[in-house]
Formats: C-alpha cells, structure tokens, sequence
C-alpha cells in the first residue's frame, strides 16, 4: 500500500489509536445513513501524530500529537485528517481516551448542554447507560452537577454503570421505570431524558418526564444492524399534556453546518474539564488492530462492550 500523502487543507498522521463506535459498524455494514463508497478503512476517530501536513495547513507541524476525525480511516497505520477538524493532546492525556473522545463527547455534551440546557440540581435518566455515548452522559451530567439515573438491561452493565458515577440505577429488562423512579424517591419525574436506543424503552422514559421536561432522541441503536427498526411511535399527547420537549440531536449535521466551529469551542472546554479532573472517559478495551478488528465490531454489534473500545 502506498503511503498517504496529504491534499491541501489535509495532514497525514501515524495512527496511535483509533476510536470504534456503533455508526463506523454500521458504514462498515452499509447501514449508515452516510453510506462510502468501496472499498474504504473504517474508523472514524484517531489519535495520531502528524507525520506530513499539505497546502494550506496552519497551526500544525510534524510530530504534533492530534485527535478528532479521519478523513481516510483510522483502522490503519496511518490516516488523513482535515487538519481544521483536528485538536491537539493536552499533555498527560492518554491517546485511547484522546481517540475516543470527540464522537461520543461531542455529540452529548451538544445534547445535554447546547440543545436540552441542562442545569446542576436537575435529574437525567440515561437509557443505553453503559454504551459509549451512555457512559459519557453519565460522566458529563455528574460534571455538569445533574443527578444520573442510569438504565441498562443486565446486572454487569449497571455495576459498571455505577463505577462510572450514577447515582441510581434501573434495569430496565426487569423493572418498570416509573415503579423504580418512584422507589427511588424520584416519582415527580426526570427533567431530561438522552435516548440513544429507541426501541420499547422510549415511551415509558417519556412518560416518566416531569413538567416541562426535554426528551433528547441520539440514536436508535436498539435495531442493530437494521436502526430504522428501532424507531418509536410515541404519542404525542404525551409531549401536549406536561408540555414537553422531544429534541433531536444530530451532532454530525450540526457540526457540518456550523463549520464545526460550536465543536471546537465544546471540546476545548471539555479538555480543560478532563485536565482538571472534572471529566473521566473510561476505555473499557483496547483491541490489537492486526488480530481484533472484527473482534471487536462484533463485541459492539453485540453489544457486550462497556464504556468505549479502541483498536
């Protein structure tokens, strides 16, 4: 394979760690409603260290350590980055949570903060708690000073869930929601809800919303292969009654339109709250990429991933 050689506006990086998620499964598949034509490399996230940078590149220089988005993927040795689109590691970060970040922390940062205004003192029920962006809901709305209700199907998951700072915890395969949310002393309702999954547990997270609450729709990756498959019919009445906010959030057309200008000022931000200790992104795996690639889109697809992994 020829080695990569940057276009104008591009640099070309010496991938250090590449980032998986359930959408870069899901281009993999074809399913993505992004579809790239063939043959490509997968791997939408990387950290890695500038090795050659083209025409019109300003603010980077080879041997800079950069994490963000791939251009050409980042499941190889080495990727194109839009050098505008890329960050710089603060020092003492680790390159995994670097490679991890910006998909899962941007989209929910840009859901709690910048679309539903999350404030300190209110209650988050997280559905998909122990996935990759659930984990980052955890961990933003615990430092945004929310009380986090995870919801997870198995006992594994929500112990993790626990570890990673919920403050209660429902299974939602066994127990009704609003039965666990009154239990738990909480049965004036939720104030947000972040629904990454879709799926039947959707309508009784709606349900369980107070006044005035903002219902936050991230994905469907309850259908799998097939996430169409997962998308809810709720009644609206529902919305009318308490008068309640059904909110999209979709990061990636967001960051398009804006230039990815909101992005940048979201992750900058969000570095100096994981400098600071404020912020803690777990990487659950590290996969070797030469043996564990499809190992490791299984473990997703399977869902038997906890927090983020990384090839």
């Amino acid at each position: 394979v020829e080695p990569l050689k940057p276009r104008r506006g591009t640099a070309v990086v010496r991938v250090l760690s590449c980032g998986l998620a359930f959408p870069d499964i899901l281009v993999v598949l074809g399913k993505h409603i992004a579809r790239r034509p063939t043959p490509f490399v997968p791997g939408s996230e990387v950290c890695g260290e500038v090795t050659a940078v083209g025409e019109g590149v300003a603010g980077l220089r080879v041997g800079d350590r950069v994490f963000g988005a791939a251009l050409r993927g980042g499941a190889s040795e080495e990727a194109e980055v839009v050098a505008a689109a890329v960050y710089k590691v603060p020092d003492g970060v680790d390159p995994n949570v670097a490679a991890g970040f910006e998909l899962n922390y941007g989209t929910t940062y840009h859901g709690l903060v910048d679309i539903g205004h999350l404030q300190a003192g209110e209650k988050l029920l997280v559905l998909g708690a122990s996935g990759g962006v659930g984990a980052a809901a955890i961990d933003l709305g615990k430092a945004l000073g929310a009380t986090v209700i995870a919801c997870a199907s198995t006992a594994e998951k929500l112990e993790f869930c626990r570890a990673a700072g919920a403050d209660h915890l429902i299974n939602y395969e066994k127990d009704d929601m609003r039965t666990e949310l009154k239990r738990l002393g909480l049965d004036g309702g939720v104030d947000m809800v972040y629904d990454p999954v879709g799926g039947r547990w959707s309508e009784p997270a709606l349900r369980s919303m107070a006044w005035g609450g903002r219902y936050l729709v991230v994905g469907f990756a309850a259908g799998g292969e097939v996430p169409k498959n997962a998308i809810p019919s709720l009644p609206l009445n529902l919305a009318l009654l308490n008068e309640r906010q059904i909110l999209g959030v979709l990061w990636g057309g967001w960051k398009a339109r804006d230039g990815n200008r909101g992005n940048s000022e979201n992750i900058a931000t969000m570095m100096k709250m994981l400098q600071e200790g404020r912020l803690k992104p777990v990487i659950s795996r590290v996969y070797p990429l030469e043996s564990s690639f499809r190992e490791a889109c299984d473990d997703i697809m399977g869902r038997r991933v906890l927090g983020k992994v990384c090839v």
